[in-house]
């Protein structure tokens, strides 16, 4: 039980230190937008930051992909949505757990397709039980963790929109967006021969669904980082000063979320950017290069910040990108701020603690019908009972 009194003095402590730290963003946001205000052209920008583009493993912030000033404000397109189709996906997953029954592994995916015809969105689930040794432990004999159940959920949610994708533009012909609940870039930094193998194998998703014939679009809610922001310090910065005092940001308590919402109006969204990461390099090789924007998704009463990611090959298609624009204003219009098919893909692929429960007594009935008797640990069965006080 936890006894707040103990802890008063640090709560107040923690309220003081809030306030000094909301004053000095304050100050710090008034001098980003200075410097967004004033920041140079883009073709001037990328030719001033190409002493370091080479070092990606020490500078990885936004690189501007057109021709726009970077504080550009676009516009949503006035372009129909009667003959898209759009794909939401998202998954969740069952840890292994060593005070289970037994050991295993569940994977889940679900998907909305919402069709601008009229008809009923489709939702579907997709479901994975992996139970082998070789399955549930890493090569040093560990019990595999959120990392290796990330990636192969990223990969699956990939695969499945490839597969719909291709099956929808069969049947419609119409434009498919998919759209992933997270980052379009692969975000796992291991560089080992499996790390590379599962990279490849999410590139390869990617490049069906691009074969297929649809767009992957990538939807980050509320982004962290600061890729603009540090591009817009290594723009204050001299071509001598560029190596020695790129990583000295001073922007270090804000985010481009942070920016964002104090900058871009309801409806609008930056340019294109791309950041020079070697995993980006790494997409850029498979043809799969990402680019991002920020997109406004919010009112001016309640303000919603969204990271859009695509590849480099989609995101160059002006209308399918308008169109793009217009659907997650209409999607997050439904939901004031978050799209409606990721907020129903998520509804699919949750994995209740009644689904669990139910999951567990299918596997307790099926292995005492073969014989074997299986029980929570000791330690499970107290915390269930602790858990009913």
């Amino acid at each position: 039980m936890l006894r707040i009194e103990r802890i008063r003095d640090d709560i107040a402590a923690l309220g003081q230190h809030a306030i000094a730290a909301h004053a000095s963003r304050r100050t710090a946001l008034t001098l980003a937008q200075q410097w967004l205000a004033s920041a140079p052209d883009a073709e001037t920008l990328r030719t001033h930051i190409q002493p370091v583009l080479g070092q990606s493993d020490r500078w990885s912030g936004a690189l501007p992909t057109t021709s726009e000033p970077v504080n550009a404000q676009i516009a949503c397109p006035q372009l129909p949505l009667t003959d898209l189709v759009l794909i939401g996906v998202d998954g969740s997953q069952i840890f292994p757990d060593r005070h289970a029954l037994t050991l295993y592994y569940l994977l889940q995916v679900g998907t909305l397709t919402f069709r601008y015809n009229g008809n009923a969105p489709s939702p579907m689930t997709f479901a994975w039980l992996h139970f082998a040794e070789s399955e549930l432990f890493d090569d040093r004999g560990y019990l595999i963790g959120g990392e290796t159940l990330g990636i192969e959920r990223m990969i699956r949610e990939m695969e499945v929109l490839a597969r719909l994708t291709a099956e929808e533009r069969v049947e419609s012909g119409h434009l498919v967006l998919g759209l992933s609940d997270g980052p379009l870039l692969w975000p796992y930094l291991d560089h080992t021969p499996k790390a590379e193998q599962e990279c490849g194998s999410y590139l390869e998703a990617l490049r069906r669904v691009q074969q297929g014939g649809g767009i992957p679009v990538g939807y980050v809610d509320r982004p962290g980082g600061r890729p603009l922001l540090d591009l817009l310090w290594a723009s204050r910065l001299s071509g001598d000063e560029l190596s020695e005092k790129i990583n000295d940001n001073p922007m270090r308590t804000l985010t481009d979320d942070d920016l964002m919402l104090s900058v871009l109006s309801p409806g609008s969204r930056t340019p294109w950017f791309t950041r020079p990461t070697a995993t980006n390099e790494r997409h850029a090789r498979d043809g799969q290069e990402i680019w991002f924007c920020y997109l406004h998704l919010g009112t001016i009463d309640a303000p919603t910040i969204a990271r859009i990611e695509a590849p480099a090959w989609a995101a160059v298609k002006e209308e399918a990108m308008g169109r793009c624009h217009a659907a997650l204003l209409h999607q997050a219009s439904v939901l004031h701020g978050y799209p409606y098919v990721l907020a129903r893909a998520h509804e699919e692929a949750l994995v209740t603690t009644q689904d669990k429960a139910a999951l567990d007594q299918a596997i307790q009935r099926e292995m005492l019908a073969a014989g074997v008797l299986a029980l929570p640990s000791d330690k499970a069965q107290q915390k269930a009972l602790l858990g009913q006080r």
